[in-house]
């Protein structure tokens, strides 16, 4: 599945597999719009503090994205 976009400026589009290996996950919840906005936000943090913070955040990332689709917040 691809995933990502232009949506602000040339942001590197990241692929549900490469979000799934920074995050160190073999299956993240989600429906596939949520899947698509998590892997752009994964970009822009990606983009914003480099793939070794997105790697060190894992778990809060994880934590975050759970609650996230557990509430329903993207419709």
């Amino acid at each position: 599945m691809f995933c990502g976009g232009l949506s602000r400026g040339f942001m590197a589009e990241l692929t549900l597999e490469k979000v799934l290996s920074l995050l160190g996950a073999q299956h993240i919840k989600g429906s596939e719009k949520e899947l698509k906005v998590l892997c752009i936000r994964i970009g822009e943090l990606v983009e914003l503090n480099g793939e070794e913070w997105v790697r060190q955040s894992r778990q809060t990332l994880l934590d975050e994205w759970e609650y996230i689709v557990s509430q329903g917040i993207i419709h």
